[in-house]
């Protein structure tokens, strides 16, 4: 079989796997489960453990280096993530509820450029890169960028379409994750 042939047949396989585990639904809430695929990759190229992240609540924020709203959302992302913005809800956000930011890089077509628009936001929650869009459209992107709010159980509790101000998450963090 050619190379080219089995991209294909793998790239399908992928997709279909994504398509059955984003429309799989829980009894309670009938919220889309979200699984990422096991060939994204860390900023150092090898494949990221995707279970590392199973139990806890996320916030995946979808971004691309062209995207300049995308750009200042990293930067608000990382205020909240290092603590520097408001660090008392950050605290109960990061440390009591165990919230973990992860910034997927989705449609690049040179890493490379997104990982020198890492190194410019000084972004130092998990990023991930590989998504060639699949992931993105699958959870209902219709744009960049697009943060997707997953809560313990690997439910989508809550989505939101283009670029939010570190308050505008913490508003979306207290709507999904307050306890």
């Amino acid at each position: 079989m050619s190379k080219g042939k089995r991209f294909i047949i793998t790239a399908l396989l992928s997709i279909s796997a994504l398509l059955l585990a984003l429309t799989s639904c829980s009894e309670s809430d009938n919220n889309p489960i979200l699984s990422l695929p096991s060939e994204l990759t860390d900023s150092d190229g090898k494949l990221f453990d995707n279970k590392s992240l199973e139990g806890k609540p996320l916030v995946i924020n979808f971004f691309a280096s062209w995207c300049d709203p995308c750009k200042r959302e990293i930067s608000e992302i990382e205020k909240i993530h290092n603590r520097s913005y408001k660090p008392e809800l950050a605290s109960k956000y990061l440390d009591e509820l165990d919230v973990t930011f992860v910034g997927i890089n989705s449609g690049e077509t040179d890493i490379n450029r997104a990982k020198d628009l890492i190194n410019q936001t000084g972004a130092s929650y998990v990023i991930l890169y590989g998504d060639d869009g699949t992931l993105l459209q699958g959870v209902g992107a219709v744009g960049l960028p697009f943060t997707v709010f997953v809560n313990s159980d690997g439910e989508i509790v809550g989505t939101h379409l283009t670029a939010m101000s570190s308050d505008d998450v913490y508003a979306r963090l207290d709507e999904y994750f307050k306890s």
